[in-house]
């Protein structure tokens, strides 16, 4: 692999880490305001199943993001021959 090639693909392996590390911020911010929304212990007319139900489907679609990134950093890993780390 040619160096510039090498060191393009580590440029954006660098954003796609860093963009995995987001979406992991982002959803345990979501899945904390489902557990809030979904409080076990508050009366059921306090429970909020609308919020939760928008939070989750939020959830679902950066989920889908996430283990699509996380192949994609493998794939690159394994192109520069990090495949182990």
């Amino acid at each position: 692999m040619l160096d510039n090639e090498r060191l393009t693909r580590r440029g954006l392996l660098a954003e796609k880490e860093q963009r995995l590390r987001q979406l992991e911020s982002s959803m345990q911010g979501d899945i904390h305001a489902v557990r809030l929304a979904l409080e076990p212990f508050a009366p059921l007319h306090e429970i909020r199943p609308d919020q939760a139900a928008a939070q989750a489907v939020e959830l679902a679609g950066k989920h889908a993001e996430y283990m699509g990134l996380r192949e994609e950093i493998a794939a690159l890993k394994r192109a520069l021959g990090m495949a182990g780390n």
